[in-house]
């Protein structure tokens, strides 16, 4: 039963049963933007030359080209090849224990069997649930994919030690070693790692390290230093996509506190690793304040490094694989500040390591246990062992993998498992919201609420998804009191708060205060409104868009020149937003500003030249601005006819500017028949008096201009 092709079969239905109820999932948050929604998805050339250019992650992307352009664009065909990927690990893992025991074994007194080792090491990992967010979440192909091009690439190395002719299994390892760097960041550690396992495990010296492959470590290095290197200079600036995606683009935790945070986080891995109960989407973990916070987690991850490090003396096998594990993990659980602290695909290739040494540490407890039966009893105690942990391990996964089959259910399950993660919380009230569940959202939030109120968290930004709840429901009163209450809520903020969490904590008071604002708006208390825009720019005077809306609420409650002054801010934070500028170029107007006014419409024009509003206020103008710089008649006539003939359908609105600019430029007899025409195709009453007021004006000779009595603004 331990022979390998057994073994193989085995491993291979386990982990398609385990992992079969993922195939039915449904594309997901991420998974969303980069990939059902991703136009330019199936096209192989353009990830080609990607790869061409050393970009980063461009294996995977070149992974998900080839699988949208050769089996379509469906969830099933996407969680087929990451549950193919993720077969291939396994067999891969089970190979490469197998056969590093083997060498091991023609060098030492045996201890392990190599089968059975590498078989319950495979079986664990394949069906442990902490690698289902590596499989099941499509998007965290760069995980799963990193991890196979990791293990082949270590594997091909154990297979050129073997072989008689070597080369071509060192030219596989470096090739998977690139194809690996194409695929995740994590990939950076390998060079290191397999110099180690090359030490640890095949040679006998780092003489003979050296003289049989040293230039394949040189040829594994390279690509890394590559991909080290382009890193380097993201992770030094601060204003590029590449540093917004990994870092964040408002806020980063300081490296020694967030280092510190993760001697949490990997303990909370661990845990995991042994007892797999809650396991979370997201886990919005939040970053120490203190280093006292996590000194306990700290004193222990230190102590299994220091004991790892005793090991690779003591005992190079067990020690390389412990170390391999820190190895791994230290890209995104050291010093660097990544802004999502803690997520458990990053345990998936780590957790093969932990799988590794359960699987060695059981064989030997085994072998003492049972030293007095013979070698077959031993097998068959260790594979009932390990069938047993794989049937337990392979139900949880076939039911984690239920979360993903919609977005309701992975956002259900995330604030189930953590009640105090406001980010969760406030994406499952958008899918509730949008389902048209609202007395259950209600609930949900309330518990959530209760929970942190009970358990020391900050409750308010719950308060403020559950007023915009109400007000979606058309609940406005119940809203305004839950907005107070939130605001209540978050005037006693902890009493020890670094500067990171409090950049935080004033992002998310921010946003209630601008939802708070917009429902005043709504019931049309534009000063109160103003108020809470203002102090949102108070806490965060980055985001244009409070700016924009502080204008608006100053314009409605009749304070002209504050709401000026917000906009013109909006307009320097961001000049790409037209209607923005549009918005403070026709304030400008009816405040009389005309100079200024022309020239913010000419500077639009000049970025937008098909912006219908931006060419109709401005034809405007220049057809009757009082002020004789800005007043041009004849361009006026030569817009509106551009305008005519771009836009024939609002042609009564063109026509009337054209009218007041032909009156104004002295064709009195063209404009009055213009005037005249008009005032037959339109109904309005209003607005035929209004052009009969202008024909009036025209026949004494008079001209038509802005702000004037005879003129609408």
């Amino acid at each position: 039963m331990h022979q390998p092709n057994w073994l193989r079969a085995i491993l291979l239905v386990a982990v398609v049963a385990a992992y079969l109820t993922s195939l039915n999932g449904a594309f997901v948050f991420d998974d969303l933007p980069h990939i059902a929604e991703n136009e330019n998805l199936a096209n192989v050339s353009r990830a080609a030359w990607s790869m061409a250019q050393l970009q980063t992650r461009s294996t995977t992307q070149m992974s998900f080209a080839l699988n949208a352009a050769l089996l379509g664009k469906t969830p099933f065909t996407f969680h087929l090849v990451n549950l193919l990927i993720h077969v291939i690990s396994v067999l891969a893992l089970f190979e490469l224990v197998r056969g590093s025991i083997t060498w091991w074994n023609e060098r030492h007194t045996p201890v392990l069997n190599a089968n059975l080792t590498g078989f319950l090491a495979a079986l664990l990992w394949g069906v442990h649930p902490l690698g289902t967010m590596a499989v099941t979440y499509i998007v965290q192909r760069h995980e799963s994919l990193m991890a196979m091009f990791y293990l082949l690439t270590l594997y091909c190395l154990l297979r050129g030690h073997l072989a008689k002719t070597a080369w071509p299994w060192y030219i596989g390892s470096i090739v998977c070693c690139c194809l690996g760097m194409g695929a995740k960041e994590v990939m950076v550690t390998l060079p290191l790692v397999a110099v180690l396992y090359d030490r640890c495990i095949l040679s006998s010296s780092w003489r003979e390290l050296v003289t049989k492959r040293g230039w394949v470590f040189v040829l594994l290095l390279v690509p890394a230093l590559i991909l080290f290197g382009k890193h380097l200079s993201v992770f030094g600036s601060t204003h590029t996509e590449a540093h917004d995606a990994a870092l964040g683009a408002h806020e980063t935790a300081s490296s020694w506190l967030y280092l510190w945070t993760q001697a949490g986080v990997i303990v909370h891995y661990l845990r995991l690793s042994i007892w797999p109960d809650y396991l979370t989407f997201d886990y919005d973990w939040p970053v120490a304040n203190t280093e006292g916070e996590y000194l306990l987690p700290a004193i222990f991850v230190c102590g299994l490094l220091v004991l790892s490090f005793w090991l690779l003396f003591k005992r190079p096998a067990i020690g390389f694989v412990a170390l391999t594990f820190f190895f791994i993990l230290a890209p995104t659980s050291s010093i660097v500040p990544i802004i999502d602290v803690a997520f458990e695909h990053r345990m998936y290739l780590p957790l093969a390591c932990l799988c590794v040494l359960a699987a060695m540490v059981l064989s030997i407890a085994i072998e003492k246990w049972r030293s007095r039966h013979g070698e077959e009893s031993k097998y068959q105690t260790l594979l009932l062992i390990g069938l047993t942990l794989a049937i337990l391990l392979g139900i949880r996964t076939v039911y984690r993998n239920l979360d993903y089959h919609s977005q309701l259910a992975l956002w259900t399950t995330t604030v189930q498992a953590r009640p105090m993660n406001l980010r969760a919380n406030h994406n499952l009230s958008q899918y509730l919201r949008q389902a048209d569940r609202l007395p259950e959202l209600e609930q949900i939030l309330l518990r959530s609420i209760a929970y942190c109120e009970q358990h020391g968290y900050e409750s308010f930004p719950l308060h403020g998804d559950l007023a915009e709840t109400y007000v979606y429901a058309g609940q406005f009163d119940q809203a305004y009191e839950r907005f107070q209450r939130a605001l209540e809520a978050a005037q006693s903020p902890p009493t020890k708060i670094s500067e990171y969490h409090t950049l935080l904590r004033n992002r998310k008071l921010a946003e209630t205060r601008t939802s708070f604002g917009a429902l005043l708006d709504l019931l049309q208390r534009p000063a109160e409104a103003a108020k809470q825009f203002d102090q949102a720019i108070e806490l965060r005077p980055d985001v244009t868009q409070s700016y924009v809306m502080a204008g608006d609420a100053y314009r409605k409650s009749g304070d002209f020149e504050t709401a000026l002054v917000r906009w013109k801010e909006a307009v320097r934070r961001d000049p790409k937003r037209v209607s923005v500028a549009r918005d403070y170029a026709m304030l400008l107007i009816q405040l009389g500003r005309y100079d200024e006014a022309a020239k913010r419409l000419q500077q639009i024009t000049k970025t937008q030249p098909d912006d219908l509003l931006t060419q109709f206020q401005l034809a405007r103008l220049e057809a009757a601005a009082p002020s004789d710089k800005v007043r041009d008649p004849d361009s006026a006539i030569k817009r509106c006819d551009q305008l005519l003939q771009a836009h024939p359908q609002h042609a009564l609105e063109i026509q009337q500017i054209k009218a007041m600019a032909l009156g104004n430029g002295g064709q009195t007899d063209q404009a009055i028949a213009l005037l005249t025409s008009l005032s037959k195709q339109i109904s309005d009453a209003e607005v035929r008096k209004d052009l009969d007021a202008m024909m009036t004006r025209f026949q004494q000779k008079q001209k038509v201009l802005l702000g004037g009595d005879d003129t609408k603004r």
